[in-house]
């Protein structure tokens, strides 16, 4: 599906749009985006300020390691482990990214599951369910699921897998979500008392449009497709996505950047291997170190003006969903590979988050 700038002109966005709704693909998408069925209403909790911090600023772990599983574990290790991270104990969802069945970087590696799942059982977390969607032309989600072999793996690993169009969904109130009406449909799993939500996203490009997609677009699989459809008629996109985070507060990011995509997206991309995991519970900061290596990779799309400068991060920090600029980030980088041109990496990327955004005001 190729792309349309979400600066151009919403009337271009939206005839691109319509087209694809009317795609045959799009059939499933379409049933559930036109439901008249009314869902039962919910409260949003509030949303909760990051907890994997030191001297008030949200730590973000980057690493490098031998294998994916090396870095995840090191990766976590670095922000004081699962049980600090997911403290009290409690049921996980865990969001990856399955928008389609597009191999990783379009799509989260299923080691990268395995990984996160097998640190979790090892911290004695027994209740572990893992849910996604899919996106406008891969639903239903059952034959995303059977392709990735989600299967075998709750088979292997005792996990519960929601396919989250075949879920009850809920009418939620969120209040700071303006550009929705203070109204958001989604998934009523997420919404579970005592749940702590893990995000498993990629790190890749996302067109013209929201320029990267990281963990804070990752939450969009959370909100139902007659909502979804509403934000692509609209200029204020890329707002109503960094709003819909406010139905939840993750207990733990951990990013996928073993590869990356520079340029294209969501579904296919120019591929670099970037080789780091990056992982916090400030989804703010958690992005703009991503976008700042996706920038150092050589995304065009990121290399004209600071990542804080963007407008997704730039709304996600007004709504308080995480840091508002550098000096609430605290970098803390780790390498079992003795890569040399890891040092590099890191201080280019720490380079970039220590750029702000210049229109900011104390």
């Amino acid at each position: 599906m190729s792309q349309v700038p979400l600066d151009a002109p919403v009337e271009v966005r939206a005839e691109k749009f319509r087209g694809v709704l009317e795609d045959a693909r799009a059939a499933a998408y379409r049933a559930l985006q036109e439901t008249a069925r009314e869902y039962p209403p919910a409260e949003a909790p509030p949303v909760r300020k990051p907890r994997l911090t030191e001297g008030g600023r949200s730590l973000v772990a980057m690493v490098r390691g031998r294998s994916r599983a090396e870095a995840v574990r090191l990766a976590v290790e670095l922000l004081g482990g699962v049980r600090r991270a997911l403290d009290p104990p409690g049921p996980v969802l865990l969001k990856p990214n399955f928008n389609s069945a597009d191999p990783f970087p379009a799509s989260t590696h299923p080691d990268h599951l395995q990984a996160v799942v097998d640190l979790l059982r090892e911290a004695g977390l027994a209740e572990i369910a893992l849910g996604e969607m899919g996106g406008l032309l891969s639903l239903p989600a059952r034959d995303n699921f059977e392709r990735w072999g989600m299967a075998a793996f709750e088979a292997r690993n005792g996990v519960e897998v929601l396919r989250f169009d075949e879920e009850p969904w809920v009418r939620a109130r969120v209040p700071g979500a303006v550009r929705w009406g203070g109204e958001i449909h989604c998934i009523g799993r997420l919404l579970r008392p005592g749940q702590h939500v893990v995000s498993l996203p990629t790190m890749k490009s996302h067109g013209g449009g929201p320029r990267f997609s990281l963990s804070l677009k990752n939450g969009y699989g959370f909100v139902h497709p007659r909502d979804r459809v509403r934000a692509h008629w609209v200029p204020q996109m890329a707002e109503m996505i960094m709003e819909s985070n406010l139905l939840y507060t993750p207990s733990l990011v951990v990013l996928d950047g073993t590869k990356c995509w520079i340029a294209g997206g969501p579904y296919t991309g120019e591929e670099r291997t970037s080789n780091v995991v990056i992982a916090g519970d400030d989804r703010v900061a958690v992005d703009v170190v991503g976008a700042s290596v996706v920038r150092a990779m050589g995304a065009p799309l990121l290399k004209d003006y600071p990542i804080w400068s963007h407008r997704q991060i730039r709304r996600a920090a007004g709504l308080g969903l995480g840091a508002r600029g550098p000096e609430e980030v605290k970098i803390l980088s780790g390498d079992t590979t003795k890569s040399a041109d890891f040092p590099a990496l890191v201080r280019q990327v720490q380079a970039f988050v220590d750029e702000g955004d210049p229109d900011r005001r104390p």
